[in-house]
């Protein structure tokens, strides 16, 4: 085995290990993580070279000339080229805060570098980080991120705050990446969320503990997340702002045992989004609530080829402002939502030009949902979801469709563990359990709304589907909407 510098006027640029056969261990995908940090303890959370192989080396050219024997190695020479410098995060073993030296390295490496929490790691964060304003910086978790285990001390970091509102890794700036390990055995971040479920059952008011930390606030401007895993976070996941993403091949675990209601996963929501030109594919969130929340300030956002179980499906939340938003191939398993709508009583604004479309549904209470009055249980404790004055208000929504969603109704157990009230916050007033599309919109706020190719059934295989819609909602009448508009059951036009 050798430890290799490459070098450039007598500089290292990076550093990569090979076995005997001068093969770069570190880019073989089909080594063992475990097995390379057996063989290799001392590189564990620190950077260390051996006497240097190739320093004799007098230019790039011929450093390029002996990468470019193997495929693997040109994506070396690729980093060599771009000549980032890089700041591995030492680790300080049991009990030590490595946020710390996290933050050490800051000062050196908050532009033009690549930050590296090290394979064969686990880190202790033990409090919150913020990144500051980077440029042109990747933050690369190959070893895993393991966040305090104690309730009452997250809590109190989060009470000491201003709004009670703390994120534990905030990260603003432009050119960012955020990646994790793409070996499936590592890069995994622990918030050791779970105990916090459980504990909260015994909580009252019902609906998770308070003082809750989230998980990341990204506002950056040119960003790319990738392979990056979450498993069992406290709530909040990933709060997106900024503009111009590419999110994917991420994989977000709030699991929880179905058949046990009361440890559930409040607030765990994936993804929410804020800002213009995003594109999120090949990701799969298990969680509580919105897989994705695309918001207020949304537009142009296409998200595909992505996979939500177990929460509120992929939805748009927001009131005012949000425009061409694209879900294509989505798929929902054993979901209060599927594909979902959402704005609140009396809100003011304009939301338009957004199409689901190729969803596939496995057992979801309301597949296809949409609503002008979301009641929000946690605001609303002793109100009647569905009651509202004869004058309320609410968000107009424009150029709707929803194409190809197929799949079956949840009617055998609706629902989920969110709700804590009676009535549920999701109670709709004469909807009966096998609603495959509800339109619960205030009479004159849509217009251009379309439904096509809509084939959901009752999960045991009785009954049919059912619609509920007023007509009134619609100002441009339901000619057009694809559907008989009726609460009964589901016809096409």
């Amino acid at each position: 085995m050798y430890s290799i510098d490459f070098v450039l006027e007598h500089s290292v640029l990076f550093n990569i290990i090979t076995d005997d056969t001068g093969l770069p261990i570190s880019l073989d995908p089909a080594r063992n993580a475990a097995s390379l940090c057996a063989a290799m303890p001392d590189l564990r959370g620190q950077y260390k070279t051996t006497p240097s192989l190739l320093s004799s080396l007098p230019t790039l050219s011929s450093l390029a000339s002996m990468l470019s024997q193997t495929a693997s190695a040109f994506v070396l020479l690729s980093t060599a080229v771009a000549a980032f410098q890089t700041c591995v995060v030492p680790f300080g073993g049991p009990g030590v805060d490595d946020s710390d030296a996290v933050r050490a390295l800051l000062s050196n490496c908050s532009s033009d570098s690549e930050i590296v929490f090290s394979s064969c790691t686990t880190y202790n964060i033990s409090t919150p980080i913020d990144f500051g304003n980077l440029s042109d910086v990747t933050i690369s978790i190959l070893g895993n991120l393991d966040l305090p285990t104690s309730i009452p001390y997250v809590q109190s970091l989060v009470n000491a705050t201003a709004k009670q509102r703390l994120s534990w890794f905030t990260i603003a700036g432009t050119d960012v990446v955020l990646q994790g390990n793409q070996n499936p055995t590592e890069g995994f971040i622990y918030p050791h969320g779970e105990q916090w479920w459980i504990a909260a059952q015994y909580v009252t008011p019902l609906g998770g503990l308070p003082l809750r930390p989230h998980g990341f606030s990204i506002n950056v401007n040119r960003t790319t997340i990738r392979y990056m895993k979450v498993s069992k976070p406290i709530a909040w996941n990933f709060a997106l702002s900024g503009s111009d993403y590419v999110v994917h091949d991420n994989w977000i675990d709030a699991s929880y045992d179905l058949n046990t209601p009361n440890v559930f996963p409040f607030n765990t929501d994936g993804y929410d989004v804020k800002g213009p030109n995003f594109t999120f594919y090949n990701n799969h969130v298990f969680n509580g609530d919105d897989c994705i929340a695309v918001n207020n300030g949304a537009h142009d956002v296409y998200i595909t080829d992505m996979v939500c179980e177990g929460g509120h499906g992929i939805s748009l939340s927001g009131t005012d402002n949000i425009s061409n938003i694209t879900f294509n191939n989505i798929t929902s398993r054993n979901s209060l939502y599927a594909t979902r709508f959402k704005s609140s009583l009396d809100s003011q604004g304009n939301v338009s030009d957004v199409h689901w479309q190729n969803i596939y549904v496995l057992n979801a209470t309301f597949p296809v949902f949409a609503t002008s009055v979301y009641f929000d249980q946690n605001t609303n404790r002793g109100k009647t979801p569905g009651a509202y004055p004869a004058n309320s208000t609410a968000t107009f929504i424009s150029n709707f469709s929803w194409v190809n969603v197929s799949g079956t109704i949840n009617d055998m157990y609706p629902g989920d563990g969110s709700c804590t009230t009676d009535p549920c916050w999701y109670h709709v007033a004469n909807a009966t359990n096998t609603a495959g599309v509800t339109l619960q919109l205030l009479n004159g706020t849509a217009s251009g709304v379309h439904l096509e190719n809509i084939n959901l059934m009752p999960i045991d295989g009785k009954g049919v589907s059912n619609t509920y819609c007023d007509p009134d909602s619609f100002v441009d009448g339901t000619t057009d909407l694809g559907i008989v508009c009726a609460n009964g059951p589901y016809q096409v036009l």
